[in-house]
């Protein structure tokens, strides 16, 4: 058995080669203090990630799966592996800043009720990210997904925190899977991430199951990095709306009771059937805003089919 390390970085890898060695590289430049090992699992990329990766880091642990098992499943083979004391959830489109594992490494050590800490994340030009959420309930579907928190946000304030609530370290309800890094000893308590979920949603699963555990999650921003966003989603964007949908409501058939469940899914079938008729009228007005229009048709009219046909009871 190799010697233990203080964090276990696993990165789960698809179709993303340039953005991989990217977020390899800006990772062994940042950190200083901490020991960590780095764990790539990729799910069957088919653009040469695997082999210029190990050319440039040969020292990096690389798991290539047979067929593309997800984020979730995918990050679970790491931690199986993996040697640290804490594992450090990283996507492939983000960027570490310096010293970003060292801090969140230090503040797991000095806050043993502390189950997960995440850093502030920005956008490539420099704007502060809103990666940090509220559980979902009634209140903030209807504020999302029907708009309602343009009109009355004090009452249906949607699911993101505000901006301005994110300068300061506090404790959060969920904290977004890009960068995260979650505490061995609360995972062997509550379990790894749910499999159930391919992907999406699983950070919001974890973090009700850690919460309900007894242990904390904190958003730190003295830790910072650049998530770029996209990543392996950004050639399925009808792929991914599916996943997302069947993610949340994944989420709420283990989390909420059958009652709010179905009031739920009647809020995403009214979402779906209002986007659909807004961006065919869109499609048929704006020429130029075809290609947009006719993908976001197809994702709301992919998720309606879907909710009415494989709808999960239980």
């Amino acid at each position: 058995m190799s010697a233990p390390v203080d964090v276990s970085v696993v990165i789960v890898s698809w179709n993303t080669r340039d953005l991989l060695l990217e977020v390899v590289d800006s990772l062994r430049s940042t950190t200083h203090r901490t020991s960590y090992e780095v764990i790539v699992v990729d799910n069957a990329s088919s653009d040469g990630s695997v082999e210029a990766l190990t050319e440039r880091h040969p020292d990096v642990t690389v798991i290539v799966n047979p067929d593309n098992y997800g984020f979730a499943r995918a990050n679970n083979i790491g931690f199986a592996v993996a040697r640290g004391a804490a594992y450090c959830l990283v996507n492939t489109d983000v960027v570490a800043h310096d010293g970003v594992i060292d801090e969140l490494w230090s503040y797991l050590e000095q806050h043993p009720g502390v189950g997960a800490v995440a850093p502030m994340t920005l956008h490539a030009d420099g704007r502060v990210r809103a990666n940090v959420r509220r559980f979902p309930d009634l209140r903030n579907a209807l504020g999302d997904h029907l708009w309602l928190k343009r009109l009355l946000p004090s009452v249906f304030p949607g699911r993101s925190t505000p901006l301005d609530t994110l300068r300061s370290t506090h404790s959060a309800e969920v904290l977004s899977g890009c960068f995260l890094m979650v505490r061995r000893g609360a995972v062997d308590e509550v379990g790894p991430l749910d499999e159930g979920f391919f992907f999406y949603g699983e950070d919001t699963d974890w973090a009700r199951r850690l919460r309900d555990g007894g242990w904390d999650c904190v958003y730190h921003p003295a830790a910072t990095a650049t998530h770029l966003g996209g990543g392996s989603t950004a050639a399925h964007p009808v792929t991914y709306y599916l996943a997302m949908e069947k993610s949340d409501l994944r989420y709420w058939n283990k989390h909420q009771s059958p009652r709010a469940r179905d009031a739920y899914v009647a809020i995403r079938l009214l979402h779906n059937l209002a986007s659909i008729a807004v961006w065919a009228l869109v499609w048929v007005g704006r020429p130029r805003q075809r290609d947009r229009a006719g993908l976001k048709v197809r994702g709301n009219a992919r998720n309606t089919g879907w909710l009415l046909t494989h709808l999960e009871r239980g």
